[in-house]
């Protein structure tokens, strides 16, 4: 049996085929650019159907497909009819419009965490969903549904309106405890109940392709499609998250850093509380909301010098920041580009370079770059409540988790070893494993994950004793700069 795991991004969509043993087949990635307008950020929907078709009809060159496992980022809703046709456009997770209504509910946003796991917040679906009913009255009033991402691809793929529990956890509508839609906060929102998909578990058969799927797509006709959750708890499971003994820190855009738990744990407001890809289980989920974006702008900005074949040198980046000390000589960053993510939930919040004298380098700027980024990570995960000495190990993956450099200063930083897998697709690895269990392919998550980690060689980074006391100082520097900065 071979499963595609296709895994929606937020600016691509990659489909993985695997056969049932875990060997990796082929491959396929389509870009997906955002459609940005006054500052507003949405996608179209025939965008990730298109892409979907594209890497089906690649991957179909040359293997059959016998299942599809679908993973996707999780708070990005658009309106849609009782055909599945979309009314709007994707309001994009990093969209804002709706900050006047999560405004207006923040002072209920520790009720709000203590049902759903998350406070009010932008990024999640129930304020985007409440803008619409707000300001395209019409078009809301004539929606069938309000669906995400993975919501739009599974009906076009089945024909059936359903959400799993990860995304549920997503929208601040959903009980985390009960794992039901809450009367309350659709109420508080102002979101019509009806108007939600049905939730359904995660890792599981959701539907099979319809005639008319196969007729577009040319897959068989009623091969399985699983719902394998969110793409961080996916990513989570790649990285073998299995237990309370491992975290996984995810370095795209921002940071994603998880950690898995066997109840929901709602005690601290700053941390999300999830529902993770394995069933029965919850995820604690802090963030920092730039991370491999900051690299990306400080090289088109300040480093345009620093190229190879055109394109962006991250290789010599590396040996520049590797050039300057640990410390910076006295550069403190605050890559706070796109607001304050677990710290400080404020999407206002905005960066500083802290400590600039004449005799700064541009080495300088490119390490406190990297010990900045660092420093939020290990901030937020001081904020997660979980017995911190627990774990064993870190596991690490995404965009900059590719620098050598950067994932030595944050293993020197948090004081605890860290691997990275050679093969980098983990969310596409944690679907696979997900379909795989869903399937009875394998009795368990560790067994699937053995199987497609099979001569997997991870690069190992080990904390040195000797940077402890400055790397500390460096983190009590950057509170300090934080709290002054915004009045904290």
């Amino acid at each position: 049996m071979n499963i595609l795991s296709v895994d929606v991004g937020t600016t691509s969509i990659r489909g993985a085929l695997f056969s049932q043993g875990g060997g990796f087949l082929a491959s396929h990635a389509v870009n997906t650019p955002l459609q940005f307008l006054n500052g507003l950020i949405e996608q179209i929907p025939s965008v990730f159907t298109d892409a979907l078709l594209e890497i089906i009809r690649h991957v179909q060159k040359n293997f059959e497909i016998d299942a599809i496992s679908l993973t996707a980022f999780r708070s990005a809703p658009a309106l849609v009819d009782k055909e599945g046709k979309a009314l709007s456009n994707f309001i994009m997770w990093q969209d804002k419009r709706n900050k006047a209504i999560c405004d207006a509910l923040s002072a209920y946003s520790e009720d709000v965490h203590a049902v759903s796991g998350a406070g009010v917040n932008t990024v999640f679906t129930a304020g985007k969903i409440a803008w619409f009913k707000k300001h395209m009255p019409d078009v809301y009033s004539k929606a069938y549904k309000a669906v995400v991402v993975p919501d739009y691809l599974i009906h076009f793929m089945t024909g059936k309106f359903v959400t799993d529990h990860t995304y549920g956890s997503r929208t601040l509508l959903m009980d985390i405890k009960k794992l039901a839609w809450d009367k309350g906060l659709c109420e508080l929102f102002d979101v019509d109940m009806d108007k939600l998909c049905e939730l359904v578990p995660q890792g599981s058969v959701v539907g099979y392709t319809s005639a008319s799927f196969s007729r577009v797509s040319g897959v068989r006709e009623g091969i399985p499609v699983i719902s394998a959750g969110g793409d961080q708890q996916c990513g989570a499971l790649g990285l073998g998250v299995t237990d309370t003994s491992r975290l996984s820190i995810n370095n795209g855009t921002g940071s994603f850093i998880l950690s898995l738990t066997d109840e929901p744990v709602l005690s601290v407001q700053s941390v999300i509380c999830n529902v993770a890809a394995v069933p029965g289980k919850y995820t604690l989920e802090s963030n920092v909301m730039t991370s491999a974006s900051a690299i990306n702008w400080a090289m088109d900005t300040f480093f345009a010098d620093l190229r190879k074949d055109g394109k962006p040198d991250f290789e010599a980046f590396d040996r520049l920041a590797q050039s300057s000390p640990p410390g910076a000589n006295g550069l403190c960053c605050l890559p706070l580009f796109q607001g304050c993510g677990t710290r400080h939930w404020d999407p206002e919040i905005r960066a500083s370079l802290y400590g600039m004298s004449l005799s700064t380098t541009r080495a300088d700027i490119a390490r406190s770059l990297y010990e900045g980024i660092s420093a939020e990570i290990v901030k937020s995960i001081e904020f997660m409540p979980f017995e911190k000495a627990s774990v064993r190990e870190i596991s690490v993956a995404g965009g900059l988790s590719q620098s050598e450099a950067f994932n030595q200063i944050l293993c020197d930083m948090l004081g605890v070893p860290l691997m990275r897998y050679q093969n980098k697709e983990a969310t596409a690895l944690g679907a696979f494993v997900s379909a795989a269990v869903a399937l009875r392919l394998y009795p368990g998550y560790d067994e699937a994950l053995k199987a497609v980690r099979a001569g997997d060689e991870a690069a190992r980074y080990t904390p040195s004793a000797d940077l402890a006391a400055a790397y500390r100082a460096h983190l009590d520097t950057s509170d300090r700069l934080f709290e002054k900065i915004n009045h904290i």
